[in-house]
């Protein structure tokens, strides 16, 4: 396995490479789109903002309110255990360009919410609408480390993401994507950045992220609908459903941006 911090070295060289000849150019979110080596998850950042719940599709009685996340969360784990596996799949949706540039992230991973707020690990893709043209990438991330992109992995508009987060232990772990509308897979083994970025295995999430760059959150995109199917963790003794834990709504300026709905093992996030 590869050194994680070598491994970040030479994924920042050839990333800073390869944005600097390919990627688009411009002001705005162009510009930050092409400097995605400071892209970085946050944790759930609680919204207390609070807009009308009448508007809500989800289980309003049931929803947490957060600035940057929308989607399931499991809060915690059964008395005496610990999440060390989260699965779940998705559609890689389409952004709609005609609300201009915009950018938005689906991923699964453990801890990041309210009771493990210093750490995440966790993969999944970043959507980008630039000039009404789409650009999606598949990443992983050990907050508080940055995000590193697979840049041997397609993904487009229209796929079906399989994804897979374990815990090896509290300071180790395997992230895995398979694209099951290509066929390709790509797996990665992943160290803590430091000693004081253990996993506690707390929280376990399937979420819509309105993400950042260089340290402001991007211009949030209209996309539709992203449901994760078989969204599921396990504790190595049981496995738990997301609809065991809470719907998260993303709020901004006191105005839903996106909503969640949960049934069994189905998340659903939808644009709001």
């Amino acid at each position: 396995m590869m050194n994680f911090r070598l491994f970040t070295l030479l994924t920042s060289f050839t990333l800073l490479f390869c944005l600097t000849i390919a990627r688009p150019s411009g002001s705005g979110l162009a510009v930050r789109f092409a400097a995605r080596e400071s892209r970085t998850s946050r944790p759930f950042i609680n919204s207390t903002d609070t807009p009308n719940k009448a508007a809500l599709v989800s289980n309003a009685a049931q929803d947490l309110y957060s600035t940057n996340w929308a989607g399931g969360l499991l809060e915690s784990p059964p008395v005496g255990q610990r999440f060390t596996d989260v699965g779940g799949t998705f559609i890689v949706p389409t952004l709609d360009g005609n609300n201009g540039d915009g950018a938005m992230s689906a991923w699964i991973g453990i801890d990041g919410g309210p009771n493990a707020p210093e750490v995440i690990l966790q993969t999944g893709v970043d959507c980008y609408s630039i000039s009404g043209v789409q650009y999606s990438f598949a990443w992983f991330e050990w907050y508080p480390q940055y995000a590193f992109e697979f840049t041997n992995f397609f993904v487009s508009a229209g796929h079906t993401i399989a994804l897979r987060v374990q815990a090896v232990n509290s300071t180790a772990g395997i992230v895995t994507l398979t694209n099951e509308s290509t066929g390709q897979a790509v797996s990665e083994e992943v160290l803590a950045p430091d000693d004081n970025a253990a996993l506690l295995g707390e929280t376990a999430e399937w979420i819509v992220e309105d993400f950042e760059q260089d340290d402001e959150l991007v211009p949030f995109a209209s996309f539709g609908e992203v449901q994760f199917t078989d969204a599921a963790a396990f504790t190595g003794v049981e496995e738990i459903f997301a609809s065991v834990g809470v719907a998260v709504d993303m709020v901004q300026n006191n105005a839903f941006l996106a909503i969640t709905r949960i049934s069994e093992n189905v998340v659903t996030i939808d644009y709001a």
